[in-house]
């Protein structure tokens, strides 16, 4: 009733400021607009509160949950890429001539040479760093056993069962977890054992390779202490390899029976709740697909709750503060509103024809600015729809690529986005960025330059010819098609296709791309070998000039056997050793050219280049030298090594990564041992100066050439070996002349001067002056 009132004076008659629009000011919109905002304050409030409280209450676990699973996801990561690099080493030293010679030799004493240069070769692959402590050779045939031991009958390396359970294993190569016994020592230690079969996939055989780690250097990454609970890493057996409490290590658990149930669990990953000694803990868990491990972690629910608990009181007294707060705001930021919301109502409804009008044209203005923006969002979600359509094609793409589009679903799903199911020909073609360097782009826009690319490639390539470009791993992937009569027709088209894509990206981004080109083909379903070819082609690029087109057919060589230049690396690897970069450079630059003019498979060459680094890598070992700059970040140098896409880009590497800090680590202990070599030479001149010493027999007696402890004393001290024993021969003539009644005759001859002429003449070279006037300026 008031408000019709209030329309009324204050429309069409403004001059009509009732009684009824006093009342309706005073008592009933003010007091509204009070509650109105007490309201809007004091229920988000209200709802955030109670929200707040709950979700966090249902959701803590979960995010414990997250945090544990995250923590063991980084676990796992860290030491599987260990076990990994370990295993790799491992297996290139099975696939080693050395190794299948030896187990096909009857050992005599004869032999042993044959025997001391497997035990090097097995020493070389026991990198400190990786923990492993020993790698067994076992011959199974003929029951001996090469370990760091030496060579030993096998009965004396392994006991029986561990023999029989050994050549038993399933699969060709295996980590095992257990106890192992030391009859030498009578201990036991808890290890960590890789097994691998010789033959590798023989079910009977002949030999094996053992390698033996240990648990501290493993799992040295493991957090001692998480404030997300403990962790542990239980192996297949659900043998306990690794516990944040260091005296639960090897124990078992299977009796738990949260644990049968993780075990039991075809999942890969999870969590779940259950009681350990009495108490509720939640349980994250992994299993690795590597090697079968469990990685666990467990937090107690009960701490979970309690801090819950404190939460809701605080969120309680907090909104209740808010309330009490938001009250007084409301009472009076409404009397303050009020104001101006009168004055702009009346000079609107004084322009309108109607207080309907005024009132929509006012009232409902926020409303009206709404609908302004939510037609604003809605031409907006159409262009986001569209772009949508376009991923959802190359998503649709992208599955196809990667196989995961099932044979009878493709041809309906091709259609569904406006492509041909049935072409005559089909081929992939990965396209690859050459190298950023010397460019004004970065390595981290390498993805958004490929996204480029395929815009490129869309404009210049008719969609009656293609299908939508995508980007995978750091290669733009486009599937061509057409019905050609012949392939050689259409791989002419895709040549010429792929010659003006690499000259417009040459044109627009200034950058060269290379390309490689599967085999042809005639079903979408051989789209993912197709793919595969395609990055194989592009790896043969090393050896070829930017701007390749490679189809793999015509790169592709035939495997041949090929002599590994072994005397050109024992070059290298002396030349870093004697800390010569210069030498070590251009002998690398040698290997790296014979690498590229000779046909290799993709296998031979990734071979050879991973002998070369293990060499390189292990001279630190061989040196006891520690080289900190070896190493960048957290990824494995032989992964590095793999991700090159030329030979600049390898021989770069390996001159500024590996051969670079390894020189100067070598060139720095260098200088230390120059000092403690001078320092023992300079303390044998001070206790034997009164016999006929030489710089040979220092260099005998230190074990050194006499040219080495000719260049520490040079390079410690810039004197010679005859020109510091003179010097200090010297000063303890002075001394005796000072200090002595001794004659210049007994002086010489305890000094091993010849005659007594010799001496005088060296005393007045060095001092200006003869032993006796030395003497009688000292006196007086």
């Amino acid at each position: 009733m008031h408000n019709d009132l209030y329309l009324v004076c204050s429309g069409p008659h403004p001059g009509k400021h009732c009684k009824e629009d006093m009342i309706l000011k005073f008592t009933r919109y003010q007091i509204k607009l009070f509650l109105l905002c007490l309201l809007f304050g004091a229920i988000p409030v209200l709802v955030l509160g109670v929200f707040s409280y709950v979700k966090f209450s249902s959701s803590i676990q979960s995010k414990v949950h997250s945090g544990n699973d995250q923590l063991l996801l980084q676990t796992e990561t860290q030491i599987e890429n260990t076990l990994k690099l370990i295993d790799f080493s491992v297996f290139q030293l099975t696939s080693s001539p050395q190794i299948t010679d030896i187990l096909k030799t009857k050992i005599t004493n004869k032999e042993f040479p044959l025997v001391e240069n497997t035990l090097s070769s097995l020493q070389r692959v026991q990198v400190y760093e990786l923990g492993i402590k020993e790698i067994q050779l076992v011959n199974v045939v003929d029951g001996w056993g090469i370990g760091n031991g030496g060579f030993a009958q096998l009965t004396d390396m392994l006991d029986k069962d561990r023999l029989a359970y050994y050549t038993n294993i399933e699969k060709p190569s295996m980590w095992l977890t257990d106890k192992i016994v030391f009859p030498h020592i009578d201990a036991a230690v808890n290890n960590v054992y890789l097994v691998k079969k010789i033959p590798f996939f023989s079910k009977n055989p002949n030999g094996l390779l053992v390698t033996r780690l240990s648990n501290h250097e493993l799992f040295k990454s493991l957090p001692e202490t998480s404030d997300l609970g403990t962790m542990m890493i239980l192996d297949e057996r659900q043998n306990v390899i690794a516990y944040t409490e260091s005296s639960s290590v090897g124990g078992k658990v299977a009796a738990s029976p949260y644990v049968q149930n993780i075990y039991a669990s075809a999942d890969a990953k999870g969590y779940m709740v259950g009681a350990i000694d009495g108490s509720e803990y939640g349980i994250t868990y992994r299993k690795s697909a590597y090697n079968g491990w469990v990685y666990l972690s467990a937090v107690s629910i009960s701490e979970i709750t309690r801090e819950s608990r404190s939460i809701g009181w605080v969120t309680f007294w907090t909104c209740a503060g808010m309330i009490v707060l938001i009250s007084a705001l409301s009472l009076q930021g409404a009397s303050r509103l009020y104001t101006p919301v009168r004055r702009l109502y009346r000079a609107v409804a004084a322009g309108s024809e109607t207080s309907k009008d005024s009132d929509a044209s006012d009232e409902f203005k926020l409303i009206e600015r709404r609908f302004e923006h939510l037609s604003l969002n809605q031409q907006q979600q159409r262009r986001q729809l569209r772009l949508l359509h376009q991923q959802s094609k190359q998503y649709v793409v992208i599955k196809l690529i990667q196989g995961d589009i099932p044979p009878h679903d493709i041809k309906e799903q091709l259609a569904l986005y406006g492509y041909e199911a049935e072409s005559r020909w089909l081929a992939v073609a990965a396209i690859q960025i050459d190298s950023l360097l010397n460019t004004r782009f970065k390595e981290s826009d390498r993805d958004l330059l490929l996204f480029a690319v395929g815009n490129i490639i869309e404009e210049m390539v008719p969609e009656a010819r293609r299908l939508a470009p995508v980007v995978i791993r750091h290669t733009q992937v486009t599937i061509f098609h057409g019905n050609e009569e012949t392939e050689e027709a259409f791989k002419a088209f895709i040549d010429e296709t792929v010659h003006r894509i690499q000259d417009n990206v040459s044109a627009y981004l200034n950058l060269k791309v290379s390309a490689g080109v599967s085999r042809s083909y005639h079903s979408h379903e051989m789209t993912p070998r197709a793919y595969a070819e395609g990055l194989d082609a592009l790896k043969y690029r090393m050896t070829k000039e930017k701007e390749a087109v490679l189809f793999i057919e015509d790169v592709q060589p035939e495997t041949q056997m090929v002599s590994f230049p072994d005397h050109l690396e024992q070059q290298l690897v002396e030349a870093v050793k004697q800390a010569d970069e210069n030498k070590a450079v251009t002998l690398c630059r040698e290997f790296m050219q014979i690498v590229a003019n000779r046909e290799l498979t993709l296998h031979q060459r990734q071979n050879w280049l991973m002998k070369l680094l293990l060499d390189i890598i292990y001279i630190p070992e061989q040196m006891h030298i520690i080289v900190p700059g070896l190493s960048a970040g957290d990824i494995p140098l032989y992964e590095q090594l793999s991700q090159f896409q030329t030979m600049d880009e390898i021989e770069g590497w390996f001159e500024h990564h590996i051969i670079g800090p390894l020189v100067k680590a070598l060139d720095h202990g260098k200088d230390a041992q120059y000092k403690l070599i001078a320092q023992e030479i300079i303390r044998i001149i001070e206790s034997e100066f009164d016999r006929d010493i030489t710089m040979e027999e220092c260099a005998s007696r230190l074990h050194y050439h006499a040219s080495y402890i000719r260049r520490a004393l040079k390079k410690s001290c810039n004197l010679t070996f005859s020109d510091y024993l003179l010097q200090y021969r010297m000063d303890v003539a002075k001394k005796w002349l000072t200090e002595t009644e001794m004659t210049v005759t007994d002086i010489a001859v305890r000094l091993r001067y010849n005659n007594p002429q010799n001496f005088i003449r060296y005393f007045k070279k060095a001092t200006d002056m003869t032993p006796g006037q030395y003497r009688e300026k000292w006196r007086t």
